[in-house]
């Protein structure tokens, strides 16, 4: 059935609205005649003049115009490209405010989605930074002859590139490069006329060079292939190893299956009280870095499989069923396939420890598998993304009613 338009509102109007919450996904949510209104760059608290800029059935889009009564919970954001770059969507907030609204985004995701009535979520850890935290960032950049170059982030809107010469929340040395790269750029010695995406990392002095970078993870050295995956948030990925382990709780025997280990953060500690560890990942040059940190750090039986985790699990791992005890998930933000979850269900490992930085797909992954008998003891938040919309949550579910 088409979403019919409300004949009450039409694009372009102004209307008047008080915030009540802000959901996840960073837009402020207010009623406006029985019909919800979603604000970006507002907070709790505001009372404001609103132009509509989508009517659907059953909710309004709008932009802010101006603020009549701003929210207690307001404050200066310390970026200029505020507003226009598509990266953060709090800098409007107070850093405490907004680890209040993230848990309760969390709590009413695990009740909306998740269909949990009283979900277990902690008090959300907070980032010990809250500005220069990145570690790496995707810069975007496009040369065109006759105008000066474009170097930043994607706007809020999705489609250009907000020039950038400094980001609030990455690592210094990140804007350290960012300054090289442009300077490379207004000098000539970048080829003109070419679209493309760089990935920096904080630390990097060689941000040409094709080699792997090095992280330091709870004083130990892991190696990263330098365009792929690793946690953003240099003060804070320590805490999310402990959580992981705190969580997993081994004793010295079990059997763990680590399912997108990329290059094997969690496995290699927890390998120190694992009877037994099989890690597994898509990504080639994840799947190398990660066997290089399993030598060094003296783990080199732990299984290492490459490719996509139901393929392995089908093929090569069939075998594993009733074996298994703990099951590491720390998927894509899309979430887990189904066919992965219904492996869960038929292998019925003691505890799966969940880490995710969406807790929509995760609410919806936890539902399924506490439909088929798991139950969900633990939602331990963390604030990986100061600034940002995005959230990481670790849960914990044990099989059957433990």
């Amino acid at each position: 059935m088409p979403d019919v338009m409300d004949a009450r509102f039409r694009i372009g109007q102004t209307v008047e609205a008080m915030i009540e919450t802000v959901a996840f996904g960073g837009d402020g949510v207010a009623r406006v005649r029985d019909m919800v209104l979603f604000v970006p760059f507002t907070a709790d608290g505001d009372l404001a003049e609103v132009r509509v800029v989508e009517v659907r059935k059953n909710f309004l889009r709008g932009k802010l115009r101006r603020l009549l009564i701003p929210s207690p919970h307001r404050t200066e954001p310390e970026c200029p490209y505020y507003l226009r770059c598509g990266g953060c969507r709090y800098q409007h907030i107070s850093y405490e405010h907004q680890l209040e609204l993230k848990r309760n985004q969390v709590a009413e995701s695990f009740k909306r989605i998740g269909r949990f009535s009283s979900p277990p979520v902690e008090d959300i850890r907070p980032s010990p930074k809250s500005y220069n935290y990145r570690g790496k960032v995707e810069i975007h950049l496009r040369t065109k002859r006759g105008y000066p170059p474009e170097i930043g982030f994607i706007d809020t809107g999705g489609l250009r590139i907000v020039d950038v010469e400094r980001c609030a929340i990455a690592d210094e040395t990140i804007n350290n490069a960012l300054r090289e790269l442009r300077g490379k750029a207004l000098s000539g010695d970048l080829p003109i006329g070419g679209e493309e995406t760089k990935i920096l990392w904080s630390g990097d002095q060689d941000m040409n060079e094709d080699g792997p970078i090095t992280r330091v993870v709870k004083g130990r050295k892991l190696e990263v292939h330098r365009q792929g995956f690793f946690q953003a948030n240099l003060s804070l990925t320590d805490a999310l190893v402990d959580a992981v382990l705190d969580l997993a709780a081994l004793t010295g025997g079990e059997r763990v299956l680590d399912c997108y280990c990329g290059v094997g953060l969690f496995s290699l500690f927890l390998a120190a009280k694992a009877g037994d560890i099989i890690a597994v990942d898509i990504d080639r040059e994840a799947v190398g870095a990660a066997r290089k940190n399993f030598a060094a750090f003296g783990h080199g039986g732990v299984r290492l499989f490459e490719g996509s985790v139901e393929d392995i699990l089908r093929e090569h791992l069939a075998g594993e069923k009733g074996r298994t005890d703990v099951v590491v998930l720390d998927p894509p933000r899309t979430g887990c396939d189904k066919v992965l979850l219904d492996t869960l269900a038929e292998w019925r490992p003691k505890k799966v420890v969940y880490v995710s930085c969406d807790p929509a797909t995760q609410a919806r992954d936890i539902r399924y598998l506490a439909d088929r008998g798991f139950s969900l003891q633990i939602l331990r938040p963390f604030d990986m993304f100061p600034q940002t919309k995005h959230i990481e949550v670790v849960a914990l579910l044990t099989w059957g009613n433990r």
